[in-house]
Order: C-alpha cells, then sequence, then structure tokens
C-alpha cells in the first residue's frame, strides 16, 4: 500500500476582494481541501469581502478583470491575459511571509500653494 503525504499545513491567509463593475460573481476554492470558503455576486458599492483561506487557492469570476484582490493587504495583480469567465490561481504565502504594511506604498508629496487672484477694482 503507497501512503501518500499530506500537503504542509499552512498559516491562515485574508483574502480581500472588491469590484469595480456591478453582478461580479466570485468564488474562492481551496486547492487542498476542496471547500468553497468564499462565494456571492460584488458590486462597487459593497463592502469588501473577506474570505479566510489556508494553502494554495483558485479565483473564479464571471469577469475576473473587474475584480481587485489583496492577499493579507498585499495587492495580488491579475495578470492582462485573464479576462471573461476565467480563474486565477492564488499563491500560497507559507513559505513567504507577509510584506509589511508601512513599506508597500510611499507617502504622497505635499502639494505648492496656489497663486491667489488679484482683484480687479
Amino acid at each position: 500500500m503507497e501512503v501518500v503525504p499530506a500537503p504542509p499545513a499552512s498559516r491562515p491567509h485574508q483574502i480581500t476582494l472588491t469590484s469595480v463593475k456591478a453582478g461580479t460573481r466570485y468564488q474562492v476554492i481551496e486547492q487542498n481541501t476542496g471547500e468553497i470558503p468564499g462565494l456571492g455576486m460584488l458590486s462597487p458599492r459593497d463592502k469588501p469581502v473577506v474570505v479566510n483561506v489556508k494553502g494554495p487557492s483558485e479565483l473564479r469570476s464571471s469577469a475576473v478583470e473587474n475584480l481587485r484582490v489583496q492577499i493579507d493587504g498585499v495587492p495580488f495583480l491579475i495578470p492582462a491575459t485573464v479576462n471573461g469567465a476565467m480563474y486565477v490561481a492564488l499563491p500560497d504565502t507559507f513559505t513567504s511571509p507577509p510584506a509589511p504594511k508601512g513599506a508597500a506604498v510611499p507617502a504622497p508629496a505635499p502639494k505648492a500653494p496656489t497663486p491667489k487672484a488679484k482683484k480687479a477694482r
């Protein structure tokens, strides 16, 4: 009898989903277990959906290009070649810890004051 090794236990991750167009369906599937921890429809005015997963997962959608994805607060860019009713493999960040929160986005530069117009007499 052959023994199949179990995949290593991963730490939990939070996948945050938002949409830029109304009526975008989504489904998040864990690859190791086949569980579906996230399923629904998103619109731009909806609150972001937070899905907890362990290990590698897959994002399926009716229009993948309309979704914005973050994994543990770090933006995950969907490849430009993926659009329509397709799926995206979300990586398992088991081997790499999440990026530091403050280092990803630089602070905006202060704006220069606008000159005031002279009043006509």
